[in-house]
């Protein structure tokens, strides 16, 4: 028998063996009924290729290794949190986060809110600037451009003057650009490491475990955070830039900045393959009296998975008021969808402004898909002008905010690791408002009729892309 032959009559039991396979360890793994029954019936459908394609992107690998390997045993000298402030009137919303993540309020002593890159890049640069001790910065994307050059340069001399540089980005969001900034780096043997590196041998099998996370601590005493990434594009008031994007970032000062140096080092372990880091040392005390309060929520596929979605899930029910939500990509689950409506029919005032333009088409496409679900309930939807608009906030009521890396869409709130800070401060979350406001002056109400009206292709296109939207 000729070699074609063996491989004509050896096609069907493999793919039989293959698809058996698949679709038992879907079938026991897989939390969601319908994500279950997708795989299996790809992996019978499509011979060989649909089990290939579930290795790759159907299991969800932290849960079969990064978890052994991820939580490393960074302790800290103290946690001491403080369940509810003396004064304080934060409950029940505060008590969401406590649940989530089993631990109280940190003190914050000052938050800037960092609007584009234009407010944000000369802040860090400053504060890498006048670094004597150390600078931690993780990304997930670090382009290899004008502003990025910038950073190298400025973490270099602080390197220079003996101060301790650690720089984690991403491996699938370096390759954003054209050109990777890792090699700048080496070059200036800045201390970097890309999170969960893209290899071929191996073959890297975790492509859609990303950190998303961006966080910058400096010297203990400032800590940045938010949903811009470093590069030329966030540069929103120039004009000739075909890419610009308009984002919202800030600074913290305060015992918050211990959680986010701690978020950082557990990562820069992981990457690094550490067993036995150094115990983590607190700089910051925790001030009783602080007029601001925070708490640091970390979401990944691995042991933290669903806390962000559970967090958000639980404060909007818990909203009494109002829930605004502003967010590039918008393709919540069934249990935050119900969560908004539900909130809408207590009335509470539900607005959501998602960007006119977006810079992932199929995430948009899928997200039209979604609204007509939300637009039945009579819930405020708007899209703001361009250009694209890459802020992530979320306002409950009138003290409580939450910032950081996450979108409101399967990737950030299943695949990617995200951090995220809940801030408890009235005076915050009026200023994060008026910008809400002033954003939503800009945008166009979308109305009912201008979902129901789509055409036949374009409705087709859009349930196709929300069918793949964990994966976009």
């Amino acid at each position: 028998m000729s070699l074609e032959q063996t491989i004509y009559w050896l096609i069907p039991p493999l793919h039989i063996m293959l698809a058996i396979a698949a679709s038992g360890h879907a079938l026991l793994n897989k939390a969601d009924s319908r994500g279950a029954f997708g795989w299996i019936a790809l992996c019978i459908i499509l011979p060989l290729a649909g089990s290939i394609l579930y290795l790759i992107f159907g299991i969800n690998r932290v849960n079969s290794a990064a978890q052994k390997h991820y939580v490393t045993k960074l302790h800290k000298d103290s946690s001491d949190t403080i369940t509810e402030p003396e004064g304080s009137n934060f409950r029940p919303l505060s008590m969401v986060g406590e649940r989530v993540v089993g631990k109280g309020l940190s003190s914050c002593d000052e938050v800037r809110i960092l609007v584009n890159g234009e407010q944000l890049y000369p802040e860090m640069l400053k504060a890498i600037e006048q670094a004597s001790d150390c600078i931690l910065l993780g990304t997930y994307i670090f382009d290899r451009d004008e502003t990025g050059l910038k950073f190298v340069k400025a973490l270099a001399a602080a390197q220079s003057r003996g101060v301790e540089v650690k720089v984690i980005v991403d491996a699938m969001g370096e390759w954003m650009g054209l050109h990777r900034i890792g090699d700048v780096l080496h070059n200036h043997k800045i201390a970097f490491v890309r999170f969960n590196p893209i290899t071929i041998i191996p073959p890297a099998l975790n492509l859609n475990l990303r950190s998303h996370r961006k966080v910058l601590v400096v010297d203990h005493r400032y800590a940045f955070t938010g949903g811009a990434n470093i590069g030329d594009r966030h540069l929103a008031e120039r004009e000739d830039n075909a890419h610009r994007v308009q984002d919202i970032h800030f600074r913290l000062q305060g015992r918050i900045v211990d959680e986010l140096e701690w978020a950082f080092r557990r990562d820069w372990y992981y990457c690094n393959s550490a067993v036995e880091p150094t115990p983590f040392k607190h700089h910051n005390p925790n001030k009783p009296d602080s007029r601001i309060w925070s708490r640091m929520i970390l979401d990944g596929p691995n042991k933290s998975l669903d806390r962000l979605s559970d967090l958000m899930l639980g404060v909007i029910s818990a909203a009494k008021e109002r829930v605004w939500i502003m967010t590039p990509y918008f393709i919540p689950t069934a249990d935050l969808l119900g969560a908004l409506v539900g909130a809408h029919l207590r009335g509470v005032d539900v607005q959501i402004l998602l960007p006119g333009e977006n810079n992932i088409k199929p995430a948009h496409w899928a997200s039209r898909n979604i609204l007509r679900f939300v637009l039945e309930n009579d819930i405020y939807i708007a899209y703001q002008e361009p250009p694209f608009i890459h802020s992530k906030i979320l306002l409950v009521d009138e003290q409580y905010s939450l910032i950081g890396s996450a979108n409101m869409d399967p990737r950030s709130l299943r695949l990617n690791y995200e951090i995220g800070v809940e801030l408890f401060d009235q005076t915050l979350n009026q200023q994060l408002s008026e910008y809400f406001i002033e954003r939503r002056a800009h945008a166009v109400r979308v109305s009912k009729e201008e979902i129901a009206n789509r055409s036949l292709p374009v409705r087709l296109r859009d349930a196709l892309a929300w069918l793949f939207s964990p994966y976009l």
